[in-house]
């Protein structure tokens, strides 16, 4: 019996780290942030450089219409260094402030299978351990804080590779146009999977935060 009061005593002393690294972690509004930027500052900001560029670029070739594309590139690059700048600067300004994450991985403490049960909890593909909330909540607000930060970035590499494709294309390098393409539609479907996934962590935690309110666990 000695041998399992030590393993029971062993699982109940991680989970106490869990929970006091999950002290006061909270989402104070990381969805309205991200929706703020994706339908305001990034196409503004995408428009405006985008633009920008594509018109230096002509200034630059002597108002050479016919090197279009080669001016078309070149206004991808600026929003390129934009959109890579501006996203840094709103993670840090907007994304950063709209949630205590804490410092250190809540799940840090935990074995291998109960990380992989509280994130198919916050995927909603697993019940509620209501014992575990507190746990199961700071976890969320973890994974969706870095979510956010990713989403404001991730837009960065498909506008890497347009500008490319597009220049291939009208070179006559099929191949490598097809190749540019190919990376522009992973990309995009990474990107779909990263909303997907923040999504779920905010539905899990909109979810059970009448949970923590009814006084099922104190968060």
């Amino acid at each position: 019996m000695s041998g399992i009061d030590d393993l029971m005593a062993a699982s109940n002393d991680h989970w106490a780290h869990a929970v006091r690294r999950a002290q006061g972690i909270v989402d104070n509004g990381l969805g309205e942030v991200v929706k703020i930027y994706y339908t305001r500052y990034f196409p503004a900001g995408l428009v405006i450089l985008l633009a920008a560029g594509t018109g230096a670029g002509i200034l630059v070739s002597g108002g050479a219409l016919a090197t279009w594309e080669s001016n078309l590139v070149f206004g991808f690059l600026l929003a390129v260094l934009g959109v890579l700048i501006g996203g840094l600067v709103y993670n840090a300004k907007r994304v950063v402030p709209a949630a205590n994450f804490g410092r250190v991985d809540v799940l840090l403490s935990l074995e291998s299978e109960e990380r992989k049960q509280i994130r198919r909890q916050i995927a909603g593909k697993a019940a509620i351990d209501l014992e575990h909330l507190v746990v199961t909540r700071a976890a969320a607000v973890q994974l969706r804080k870095g979510l956010a930060t990713q989403l404001l970035l991730a837009p960065w590499f498909p506008l890497v590779f347009i500008p490319q494709s597009v220049n291939f294309a009208l070179h006559g390098d099929s191949p490598a146009a097809w190749f540019m393409a190919s990376g522009v539609v992973v990309l995009a479907i990474a990107i779909v999977f990263l909303v997907r996934d923040f999504r779920r962590a905010g539905r899990f935690l909109a979810r059970t935060a009448e949970q923590v309110v009814s006084g099922h666990e104190s968060f």
